[in-house]
């Protein structure tokens, strides 16, 4: 997950989102199954940072649709959800 240059605590972006006030927007998350790896060293897995980014804006009470698939961060398990994320974002649900 992203971080500014200089910044070594994990988790950045998802602290950006517990600190900031909730705004009306949606959000779709989409995470392999097989993606439960560290992302670096003393960092968590995509998939434990998804679960907790996930957590943190439904705390907040934003909209969210979240998905976990069987697959990796590879092209061939994201090239379905990256089309059900637009679907589920542009539906106006």
């Amino acid at each position: 997950m992203y971080s500014p240059a200089g910044e070594s605590e994990p988790e950045w972006l998802i602290r950006q989102f517990a600190a900031s006030p909730k705004l009306p927007i949606r959000f779709h998350l989409d995470c392999g199954l097989m993606e439960d790896r560290p992302s670096g060293e003393a960092a968590p897995s995509i998939l434990a940072t998804n679960r907790h980014l996930r957590d943190v804006l439904l705390a907040k009470g934003c909209r969210v649709h979240y998905l976990e698939f069987s697959g990796g961060h590879e092209y061939l398990s994201w090239r379905g959800t990256l089309a059900d994320g637009l679907m589920e974002l542009l539906s106006g649900r």
